[in-house]
């Protein structure tokens, strides 16, 4: 038969009855005939078919092929015929010859499509077998065509990425789960079905499930297998693994890992074949989960070593199907479990039984070549013949490759997981939160490619946040908050292990430091707010410093070359050194002694105290030399404070050893010894002073001693008093040249309220009261002493001596006696003589003793308004020369303060603030005050003091009894004319005599 035959039979549509090949297409019954097949299918992957077929249309448009489902059935013996449905990935047209034009197509599984689509996504807490059922769900030739046997649940995945093709994705899933597909074929041809297991017992058994085993050479067709092989090969006998479980660290001593040697009775293996493997970063949580992941790799090595390899016709044959060899004298002696075995992958090489026949040309692709090759190998053999009832010769071979069901089959781990790159990512958490985190300080992030999380907590797992330096006890911690950019990379390469290794800037999250390079350091940020706290390192040239920064209460310690800082900017220089200062509170504490000094510093021991220890040992000699004569003068030795004093400069020079070392390492450095305190002191000293101040109270409290010595003087100056009190005794002691106390106004009251009072005096003793009496009393006894010379007692009023009602008052140069008994006088002579007096000119008081001169300026209330300074106006008082003299502010009565000064010279006043001048012009005549200015005449001030009264009052009289008020201006006396002299004396009267200053300096003398 030939093509015409074989065209006239397909216009006859009866090209497809009772043959070995059928093909079902979308196009019309018989439109395309299948002529040759190549196939194959495999346990735990897919199958593959190809097809050249015949038409007698030239015309297919090949794109209504692709991807559409096609059926190819395969005639069994009994005539039936056995589906395999699958989808057209390949389409072409071969040729033409004869009026029949040649095409070929490649179908396969829907598994097929997982090669052509790629995805990024992450499965959380979920199974492998839930993982696939999203991924297979993807695709709708799939939808209702997939199904798991499994002989136990699989445990969840707490983070799995897919960043590949479908295909390579759930096929690396399937093999580290250790399980495989195989295919079930609907009996109308229309669908085909995946069941994924874990075990061979779950395969279908064929139909009838024994397959017989023929010897080849056999002189016709049969169902059965011709050709048996079987194959050992070696494999490694022990597998040995470690990981690292970052939360909970294994040790060397009890590391983490499996030990899974090779089933036994597989003959003499070396026991060095051992595949040690670290498998990466926190392969497994539990034991048994690792030992049940290291048992399938072995499981898949054991299913490798022995295979068996079979040839024949045997029609009704796929992967994926137990069935029992009979008729082998190899295996009729084994046990029936032994005789079972599960089909690995199976191959199909087939010529269908057309009336046509092979003379045609060979296109390019054909399969013609491949079915040449095959009945080349086997050219005797009518094993694989197939004929037609019209005598139509057909070609059928199948090759299996199968292992007994009784060892585990693992499918080959042949797909890696993807090759990883460093990638970006957001840090994200709970809507609201600013930072989110956990106990070890995990973060969650999104990445930049994830299209499906929500941007929450829940896009990612917990990923671990590499920190600049970590420790057991010590470390940085630095986490990146929710809304950065952070750098991911992945431990060991895997996808499934992200680490974040560092934060990056951009342009929403811009660095706090930028542009001139000078700036480094740490700046945080307020949960919540806008405070911060921050460690600058400005490297600027010749600036260097260091500023150590907390908003909060505007808290730092400032280093080095000290500027103003805002931000990016750098400011003013502010100083050098170093500031620490607070809005809030500060405390200093050193456990052991604080030492604070200005002394020059080096590179020498921080306590070298020295310059103060020296400082310390010259007050000792001061206080030990000033006790002494304070004890030789019969006064309180100073011996306490002497001796705290020297226990206190021992405290300051110590030498401290430093520490030994008792293990460990020091690098040779370390040794000798410092200075230290043997106290915990404080020390404060500075070469050149000292000050405390402060706008309210200094305290200084000692449970003991306060020693306070100046090599010099020693001053104590008061604004208002200065009050001692002392619970045992006060003494005083002067060395050389005496002692002086002064009360320049109000009273000195000396008691001694429950005890003796002395004074004594080698020399002269003098007690007197210049303008009033003066009363010696006591509640015991009141001693007067004087050694080597008299004591003297005067009193300007009067003096009373008063004991037991008895007196003796002295007083306006009279004496009294007085006394409730009698007076005895003993004396070995006695002498009445006239009268006496003894003058006490010389003693006068400071408030006696007349300055050689003095003024004061008063300025009028108009001349104030005029100026248009109606607030307070400064003044100064200016030498010929130049040189101020005093100066001031005017007082609410327009006065100056009076100043005194010694000579007649004379003084310039200055009023105001420098400025121009303002020339203002006065008319006397018009000036309103009623004086003839042609006609004043200055009085005469010691002709009008010394006027003798006309009424004298105690508040009027002098100390010689001479009025101060003239009796011009008399409360009595009528207004005088302006043009008298009375009235000139009662105007100098009321504008001086009423300031008891003026006055004051009157009577003293002033000029």
């Amino acid at each position: 038969m030939g093509a015409q035959d074989l065209i006239s039979t397909i216009n006859g549509g009866l090209s497809q009855t009772d043959r070995l090949l059928k093909l079902d297409t979308p196009l019309a019954s018989n439109t395309l005939v299948p002529q040759r097949v190549v196939g194959s299918s495999r346990l735990g992957r897919h199958f593959e078919f190809t097809v050249d077929v015949v038409s007698t249309t030239g015309s297919v448009e090949l794109k209504t092929l692709i991807a559409q489902p096609v059926t190819l059935w395969i005639q069994q013996t009994d005539k039936s015929y056995l589906p395999h449905n699958g989808y057209v990935h390949t389409a072409r047209r071969l040729g033409s010859n004869s009026g029949l034009t040649s095409y070929q197509l490649g179908f396969a599984s829907w598994m097929h499509f997982l090669k052509f689509r790629r995805d990024q996504r992450i499965w959380q807490d979920k199974s492998a077998d839930e993982t696939i059922t999203d991924v297979f769900n993807m695709h709708p030739q799939a939808l209702g065509l997939f199904q798991f046997a499994l002989s136990k649940p699989l445990p969840s995945r707490s983070y799995c990425r897919q960043d590949e093709d479908d295909w390579n994705f759930v096929h690396r899933l399937l093999e580290s789960e250790g399980l495989y597909g195989f295919w079930q074929q609907a009996q109308d041809g229309k669908s085909h079905t995946l069941v994924i297991t874990d075990r061979l017992q779950t395969l279908d058994a064929l139909s009838p499930e024994a397959v017989t085993f023929y010897r080849a050479g056999t002189d016709s067709e049969t169902d059965a297998l011709t050709q048996w092989s079987g194959t050992r090969t070696l494999q490694s006998t022990m597998l040995t693994t470690r990981t690292f479980d970052y939360k909970s660290p294994s040790t060397q001593f009890n590391p983490k890992g499996t030990n899974v040697p090779t089933m036994p009775n597989q003959g003499s293996l070396p026991d060095q074949a051992e595949v040690y493997e670290y498998t990466g970063a926190y392969t497994y949580a539990k034991q048994d989960r690792g030992d049940q992941l290291s048992g399938i790799r072995m499981e898949e090595w054991e299913s490798r070593a022995k295979r068996f390899v079979g040839v024949g016709g045997v029609r009704r044959v796929d992967a994926g199907r137990r069935f029992i060899l009979n008729g082998h004298p190899d295996h009729d002696r084994d046990q029936a479990r032994q005789k079972e075995f599960a089909v690995i992958e199976t191959a199909w090489v087939i010529a269908n039984n057309l009336p046509v026949g092979d003379q045609g040309p060979t296109f390019p692709h054909s399969l013609q070549g491949t079915l040449d090759e095959v009945r080349a190998s086997h050219p005797a053999d009518k094993t694989f013949k197939v004929l037609h009832a019209d005598g139509s010769e057909g070609f059928y071979l199948t090759e299996i490759e199968a292992r007994r069901v009784t060892v585990p089959y693992r499918s080959a781990f042949e797909h890696k997981k993807p090759e990883m790159h460093l990638e970006s990512a957001i840090v994200v958490g709970p809507q609201g939160e600013e930072v989110y985190t956990d106990e070890l300080n995990r973060i969650k992030v999104q990445f930049i490619w994830d299209r499906l999380n929500s941007g929450d907590e829940r896009a990612s797992c917990w990923v671990r946040v590499a920190q600049s330096d970590t420790g057991n006890g010590y470390g940085g911690v630095h986490m990146p908050r929710v809304g950065e950019e952070v750098l991911i990379d992945h431990i060991g390469g895997d996808c499934d292990r992200p680490v974040v290794i560092s934060r990056m800037y951009n342009g929403a999250t811009k660095p706090q430091w930028h542009s001139n390079g000078l700036l480094s350091g740490y700046r945080s940020k307020e949960y919540g707010g806008n405070g911060f706290n921050q460690l600058v390192m400005d490297d600027a040239t010749n600036q260097n410093r260091v500023h150590l920064y907390s908003s909060s209460y505007n808290s730092h310690l400032h280093l080095g070359y000290l500027i103003q800082h805002s931000d990016n900017a750098r400011g003013g220089f502010l100083g050098s050194g170093f500031d620490l200062k607070s809005d809030a509170y500060g405390a200093i504490r050193a456990g052991q002694g604080l030492y604070v000094s200005t002394h020059p510093t080096s590179a020498g021991q921080p306590l070298n105290s020295q310059p103060a220890g020296e400082q310390l040992i010259n007050a000792e000699s001061v206080i030990e030399a000033v006790s002494e004569a304070s004890v030789a003068g019969q006064a309180e030795s100073l011996r306490a404070g002497h001796e705290a004093l020297k226990k206190f400069t021992d405290a300051s020079q110590r030498s401290v050893p430093g520490r030994e070392s008792t293990g460990g390492r020091t690098a040779g450095g370390g040794t000798g010894s410092a200075n230290g305190f043997s106290t915990p002191i404080m020390l404060m000293a500075s070469p050149s002073g000292i000050a405390l101040s402060t706008p309210q109270s200094t305290h200084i409290g000692a449970d003991q001693h306060i020693n306070v010595i100046s090599g010099q003087d020693t001053y104590l100056a008061t604004g208002k008093s200065l009050v001692l009190s002392v619970v045992e005794k006060i003494s005083l002691f002067v060395q050389k040249a005496g002692i002086k106390m002064f009360a320049s106004s109000g009273k000195v009251d000396i008691q001694a309220q429950n005890d003796e009072m002395s004074l004594s005096a080698l020399k002269n003793l003098t007690i007197r009261s210049t303008d009033a009496e003066l009363a010696l009393s006591g509640a015991q006894d009141v001693k007067l002493n004087s050694i080597e010379s008299q004591i003297t007692i005067a009193a300007k009023q009067g003096i009373t001596l008063t004991s037991g009602g008895a007196y003796v008052k002295i007083a306006n140069g009279n004496i009294e006696l007085g006394c409730p008994g009698s007076i005895t006088l003993k004396s070995g002579n006695f002498h009445w003589e006239g009268p006496a007096q003894l003058s006490d000119s010389e003693n006068l008081w400071p408030g006696q003793i007349p300055a050689n001169f003095s003024t004061k300026v008063l300025l009028d209330k108009q001349l104030q308004e005029r100026m248009g300074m109606t607030d307070a106006i400064p003044y100064q008082f200016v030498s010929d020369s130049g040189a101020v003299i005093a100066k001031g502010m005017i007082d609410e009565s327009g006065s100056t303060q009076r100043v005194f000064h010694t000579n007649t010279e004379a003084l310039s006043v200055l009023l105001g603030k420098k400025g121009d001048w303002l020339k203002t012009e006065h008319n006397d005549a018009d000036c309103g005050c009623g004086v003839d200015h042609a006609a004043e005449v200055s009085p005469d001030f010691v002709q009008l003091v010394n006027q003798q009264p006309h009424e004298t009052d105690e508040a009027g009289a002098s100390e010689d009894g001479k009025s101060l008020q003239s009796s011009i201006n008399s409360n009595s006396a009528p207004l005088a004319n302006a043009d008298t002299s009375e009235f000139q004396r009662s105007l100098i009267e009321h504008l001086i005599f009423n300031d008891p200053e003026i006055k004051q300096a009157i009577l003293d003398g002033e000029d």
